[in-house]
C-alpha cells in the first residue's frame, strides 16, 4: 500500500508540473484512436474522398485533424468528429447528410450551452464500442452530477441509431453498385431511416437505467456516511448489473450475460483508478466538532486525506 500510494504521489507531483501539455497530450492520443476507429469500422466514403482516407495522404489527414482536435474547444472538437464521420458515410449522400445534421443539431442546442459535459456524449459512444459504458455512467454520477443525465442519454442515442445508420449505408451501397443507380438520390432511404427512428425503441429502456444509475451514484456519494463514494461505486455496479439482467431477461436487446459481466467488473475497475488518483480519506482519523453561533448550531464531520 505504501508503494502505491507514493506512486500515486509521484504521478501526481508529474501532472502538477506538466499537466497542460498532458492534456493535450492525452486529447491528441483520444482524437487518433477516434479518428481511426471511424475510418476503419465504416470506410464507406466517396470515391473523390479516397485520398482523405489511404495511404500516406490518409495517415496525413487523421494526424492533422487529431492535432486540431487537441488543441480546440470541445465544440470545435465535437464537430470536426461529426464532418468525418459524415465524410466516410459520404458513398450514401441521404445517410451522410441526415447522421451530419443530426448530430449538428446536438451540437447547437446541448454542446453549444455546456460544452465540457458535451464530451460526455463521446465518451458514452467510446464506452459502447469498447463494451464498457458503464465506466462513463458511474464516472459521470460520481464526479458531474445529475446534471449528466442528458449526455448519457444523447451519447445512448447516438451509439443506439449509427450501427443500424452505417448497416443500411452498406446495403444502400451494394445496391447502387449492383442496379447502376450511384449517384440519384434514393427517396427509399429515407423512408428505412425513419423506419429505423421509430422501431427501435431499445435505446430507451438503457438510457433510462443509465439515467437512474447516475442518479443513484451522484445521491449516495453524497450521504454523510463513511466511504460514501465506494459505497456509491459499488452500488451503481450492482444496480447496472441487476436492472441489466432484469431487461436481458424481458426484452430482446443482445447482451450477453459474460460480457456484462466482464463489461461491469471492468468499468468497476476504472472508475476506482480514478477515484484513488482523485483523493483517498482516512476514515480511521475521522473527528466530528460542534460549535454554535447566536443564531445556529454546527456540526462539522472532518475526515483527513491521505496524502502519502
Amino acid at each position: 500500500m505504501i508503494q502505491l500510494l507514493s506512486l500515486r504521489r509521484n504521478i501526481i507531483e508529474l501532472y502538477s508540473k506538466h499537466g497542460v501539455i498532458i492534456n493535450y497530450v492525452l486529447k491528441f492520443i483520444l482524437a487518433m484512436v477516434v479518428f481511426i476507429i471511424i475510418n476503419t469500422a465504416i470506410g464507406l466514403h466517396r470515391e473523390e474522398f479516397s485520398i482523405l482516407f489511404t495511404g500516406a495522404t490518409g495517415i496525413a489527414f487523421t494526424f492533422l485533424v487529431s492535432l486540431i482536435f487537441a488543441v480546440s474547444p470541445p465544440v470545435l472538437s465535437l464537430f470536426l468528429i461529426v464532418a468525418v464521420l459524415s465524410l466516410q458515410l459520404s458513398a450514401v449522400l441521404e445517410i451522410a447528410v441526415f447522421v451530419f445534421l443530426f448530430l449538428s443539431l446536438i451540437m447547437l442546442f446541448y454542446a453549444r450551452l455546456s460544452p465540457k459535459k458535451a464530451m460526455v456524449i463521446l465518451a458514452m459512444v467510446l464506452g459502447f464500442y469498447f463494451h464498457i459504458p458503464y465506466a462513463v455512467v458511474i464516472f459521470a454520477g460520481l464526479y458531474i452530477g445529475a446534471s449528466a443525465i442528458t449526455p448519457i442519454i444523447l451519447g445512448t442515442i447516438t451509439w443506439s441509431f449509427l450501427p443500424f445508420l452505417t448497416n443500411l449505408a452498406r446495403e444502400v451501397t451494394v445496391y447502387n453498385a449492383a442496379s447502376g443507380d450511384a449517384g440519384l438520390i434514393n427517396f427509399g432511404v429515407f423512408a428505412q431511416i425513419y423506419e429505423i427512428l421509430t422501431t427501435n425503441l431499445a435505446w430507451l429502456i438503457v438510457a433510462f437505467v443509465f439515467s437512474m444509475i447516475v442518479l443513484a451514484v451522484h445521491l449516495i456519494s453524497r450521504l454523510a456516511i463513511n466511504f460514501s463514494r465506494e459505497v456509491s461505486i459499488i452500488a451503481g455496479g450492482f444496480l447496472g448489473l441487476v436492472s441489466l439482467m432484469m431487461i436481458m431477461i424481458m426484452s430482446d436487446i443482445n447482451i450477453t450475460f459474460p460480457s456484462l459481466i466482464i463489461g461491469i467488473l471492468i468499468s468497476f475497475g476504472l472508475v476506482w483508478v480514478v477515484k484513488f488518483f482523485d483523493k483517498i480519506l482516512d476514515y480511521g482519523r475521522v473527528e466530528r466538532v460542534c460549535f454554535d453561533d447566536e443564531d445556529n448550531i454546527y456540526y462539522v464531520k472532518i475526515v483527513p486525506k491521505i496524502k502519502k
